[in-house]
């Protein structure tokens, strides 16, 4: 995240997250637990995508309270191709620009934590290709609050959340590299803290145990990172879970607001077309 945190939270309550809600850290509550649906974006030739015209996508809110709201898109990857970019853009990646040059698209989220350079901190492969490599280096950041994670998306049509010592290329189409891992076989990071007053608003992906669904996650209100993990488990069942980024993210679903270029440009990108 190369912005200052004082910009990010300068124009937030400009530029709302898109998804379910402003992004402010308001004192009014979300309601609880609605769910809801979006319309996709028609069709086009862009891989993945078919006639999305009957397409909605499914999104909900969770509100727990003193414990944070959540917008959450849920993607069967029976019904959903889930992808992974990097545009390779020296100026980075806008997310208004990178909708109208891919026709088809109804969701779509900055990947994980990137470089001043406007480029991943860690491994992406996009369409089979490793555009960056795993990166297992020691630092400073969310990045490297070991363990941190990989997500992927399998040729077997499945998708993980893994521990990034244990990553394996063989059969990875589409990955991303982020810090701290949320969850691991359902554990909570060992360096997470109940109670923490470390809030922010924050992205995150995890995957059901079966590995067939896909959950992406922004948070409507400041959360630390205990509880945006444990809502993953005890909400959303899920057992391994990976955070993205935080305050400058974004979380669009067609048919809700467009996204803002004053949180941006961002290096990776998580995408969804309809099948």
């Amino acid at each position: 995240m190369p912005r200052l945190l004082t910009t990010a939270l300068a124009v937030l309550a400009l530029a709302g997250c898109g998804l379910l809600g402003s992004g402010e850290a308001s004192e009014t509550p979300a309601p609880a637990a609605t769910t809801s649906t979006a319309p996709a974006a028609e069709a086009s030739a862009t891989p993945g995508a078919t006639d999305a015209s009957s397409t909605e996508v499914p999104t909900s809110v969770i509100n727990l309270g003193e414990h944070g709201s959540y917008g959450v898109v849920t993607l069967d990857l029976d019904a959903w191709d889930v992808r992974v970019d990097w545009p390779q853009d020296p100026e980075g990646t806008d997310l208004g620009e990178y909708i109208e040059d891919h026709p088809g698209i109804a969701v779509l989220t900055n990947a994980g934590i990137f470089s001043e350079d406007l480029t991943p901190g860690g491994l992406l492969v996009a369409d089979g290709e490793e555009l960056r490599a795993l990166n297992l280096a020691d630092g400073y950041g969310n990045f490297h609050l070991k363990p941190n994670a990989v997500f992927e998306i399998r040729k077997d049509g499945t998708a993980a959340v893994v521990d990034s010592t244990e990553y394996r290329a063989k059969g990875v189409t589409q990955a991303t590299q982020s810090g701290p891992a949320l969850l691991l076989d359902g554990e909570v990071h060992p360096l997470f803290t109940e109670g923490s007053e470390n809030t922010a608003l924050r992205t995150g992906v995890g995957v059901s145990p079966d590995g067939r669904t896909v959950y992406l996650v922004i948070t409507r209100t400041y959360v630390n990172l205990w509880d945006f993990a444990v809502m993953f488990r005890d909400e959303l069942g899920v057992e391994d879970a990976l955070y993205l980024d935080g305050q400058i993210s974004q979380l669009w679903v067609s048919g809700y607001a467009e996204p803002t270029p004053y949180l941006g440009p961002y290096a990776g990108v998580i995408a969804a077309y309809p099948r």
